[in-house]
């Protein structure tokens, strides 16, 4: 599904164990509500999230909020972030709220117990 704001972009994935979802381009106020209408759908205690945002160029504080707001309902999320994303959440304070993973591949692995 692809928003108005151009090249941005969420898509959802199910492993055998894991949802990934995977996040491209501009993370704004224009493109925030998207992401949060597939975080929203997860709920608590339903297993790790995994969300790949090596793709998002730019992530301002509406990124960071629909982040939040999955940990806020004890969401176990597991994010690869780009610099940018990382930058947010490094400047915000929030790092020790999620896990944050170098790689799809290893996020999932930890989420099905594996290393």
């Amino acid at each position: 599904m692809t928003s108005p704001a151009g090249d941005f972009r969420v898509t959802a994935a199910h492993t055998s164990q894991t949802l990934v979802i995977t996040v491209s381009g501009e993370l704004d106020s224009a493109t925030a509500g998207e992401l949060a209408e597939h975080l929203d759908r997860v709920a608590a205690g339903s297993g790790p999230l995994v969300v790949d945002m090596t793709g998002v160029t730019f992530c301002d504080s509406s990124g960071l909020n629909c982040l939040m707001a999955a940990v806020a309902r004890d969401v176990d999320l597991r994010i690869i972030g780009s610099r940018q994303v990382l930058k947010v959440l490094r400047l915000a304070g929030v790092m020790h709220a999620v896990t944050l993973e170098p790689s799809v591949a290893r996020a999932i692995g930890k989420a099905v117990g594996a290393d």
